[in-house]
């Protein structure tokens, strides 16, 4: 089944990236946590990170087009980089979903599928308020500090794509994913 949803190794780099994401989670504190902390931190990290991969890869697949989640050696190394505790900025994007549209993918639907995955953080964000808890809280606000980060509208980062599509569905993404990010 996992080979035909799947490419080869795909699974195997997302995993290494939630690897990479729960180091930048834990990072001065790796070595003082307990087990059931550091199955928490994972835990965390696979929700923030691999649904939100997984929804470009998925709404891009709907629309037709071939798409994998692939490692970006670059990335993962910055990832890991922003691990070392005495780095303050933490840079949490080792991968990236690589869609096979060639030039005939039109605005909206490079748009919708940019906007899945900021949208499944947000989703998942939800799941943690109507949750509630001290987890479900983390996982609020890292959903929506992810979200946030990939709505910025700079670069190959989902928000210009977005933004290029639909300025009103970029707001409200943008300013949900904020209120998350800022929930106590």
């Amino acid at each position: 089944m996992l080979r035909e949803v799947f490419y080869p190794r795909e699974v195997q780099e997302l995993t290494l990236a939630t690897i990479a994401v729960f180091a930048v989670l834990a990072g001065q504190y790796l070595y003082s946590l307990s087990t059931l902390q550091i199955l928490r931190l994972l835990t965390l990290a696979f929700l923030i990170y691999v649904p939100h991969e997984l929804a470009h890869k998925f709404v891009a697949q709907y629309y037709g087009y071939p798409a994998r989640y692939s490692i970006v050696w670059e990335f993962l190394l910055l990832t890991l980089l922003s691990a070392i505790p005495v780095i303050p900025i933490k840079f949490i994007a080792p991968g990236t979903v690589y869609i096979y549209a060639g030039p005939g993918i039109d605005r909206k639907t490079n748009g919708v599928i940019s906007a899945a995955g900021p949208a499944t953080n947000i989703l998942l964000g939800l799941v943690g308020l109507l949750a509630g808890g001290p987890f479900a809280r983390t996982v609020v606000n890292f959903s929506g500090w992810i979200a946030f980060f990939n709505l910025l509208p700079i670069g190959p980062l989902d928000g210009r794509k977005v933004l290029s599509w639909n300025a009103a569905v970029w707001l409200a993404l943008t300013l949900t994913a904020l209120i998350m990010a800022f929930y106590y």
